[in-house]
């Protein structure tokens, strides 16, 4: 057993796939699968089980992932320590979020400080994130509502209020604020499953014992401001994700004031890195809260 065949088998499973491993690892996708397939040889048994959506580890490998998740971790500590020397002059730093507005405000106060420093940001709904987080494909995380873990530390940067989003020329474009009740007869553009936007309305209808016709269901913020632009129904998004756009009105909800609060989140095991650890620092200090309610054209 050997050193890189560790690494490979750890890359892979922190990626869910031969190639991004590879990417990750600056190696061939062949070198990675080689690798790999030594190990299991070693371990005489397989490791990962291959199937449409991904590669996925094999109930047997689930110690072994916990172990070398362990030791690349204690690796990691020890280069981010190096690189306290150079005053994080280099080196990178894997984000995902559910959301682009918060994520974005908090790496660009980052990399005013630290500027030298590679960021990828992965976007996806709070459920994707949340594994990727879990599964130690990212350093970090900037997420709504974040689940109580006692695996996760979380920092709260900003609390947004709830939207519904209408046409221009929709009736409910007037009025100043809007309850569930006033969204009886009006079909709704519903998230997906796993959006926290989506799971912050189910969980405000079910308190009040009320239910909204469904008018479709579609898999991005993006395409539900598309398809309220075209009249196809009223949709909700969070008042930092309200679009610039003289075709829609973004009405606030009374239910959902100050109903999601973003938090920027990490392991515990991984908030010793000292990258993280100067991420998580920044993260402390901003205030990113949206402070009006007034309603809002766009």
């Amino acid at each position: 057993m050997r050193y890189f065949q560790l690494r490979a088998f750890d890359a892979v499973a922190r990626e869910g796939s031969f190639s991004k491993a590879a990417s990750l690892l600056g190696l061939t996708q062949p070198a990675i699968t080689t690798q790999v397939r030594n190990l299991e040889e070693s371990c005489r048994q397989a490791l990962f089980v291959r199937t449409s959506d991904g590669v996925h580890l094999t109930d047997a490998a689930r110690p072994l992932f916990e172990l070398t998740r362990q030791m690349f971790s204690t690796e990691e500590q020890i280069e981010d320590l190096v690189s306290l020397a150079t005053a994080f002059s280099r080196g990178s730093l894997k984000l995902a979020a559910d959301g682009p507005h918060v994520a974005l405000q908090v790496v660009a106060a980052f990399r005013k400080e630290y500027p030298g420093i590679d960021i990828s940001v992965a976007l996806g709904s709070q459920r994707e994130v949340w594994d990727d987080l879990l599964g130690y494909r990212v350093d970090a995380a900037v997420i709504g509502n974040a689940a109580s873990d006692a695996r996760v530390m979380a920092i709260p940067v900003a609390r947004q209020d709830m939207r519904v989003l209408v046409p221009g020329d929709h009736p409910l474009a007037t009025y100043e604020s809007l309850s569930l009740a006033d969204l009886d007869g009006h079909p709704v553009i519903r998230r997906e499953f796993g959006s926290n936007t989506q799971r912050l309305i189910d969980e405000a209808l079910q308190r009040a014992q009320r239910s909204l016709s469904t008018a479709m269901e579609l898999g991005s913020r993006e395409a539900v401001v598309e398809a309220v632009r075209q009249g196809l129904g009223i949709g909700f998004v969070l008042e930092r994700e309200v679009p610039d756009s003289p075709r829609t009105v973004a009405v606030p909800l009374v239910e959902l004031c100050a109903c999601n609060i973003d938090s920027v989140v990490c392991l515990h095991s991984q908030r010793k890195r000292g990258i993280v650890q100067t991420f998580l620092s920044v993260a402390a200090t901003l205030d990113l809260s949206v402070s009006s309610v007034s309603h809002s054209a766009s």
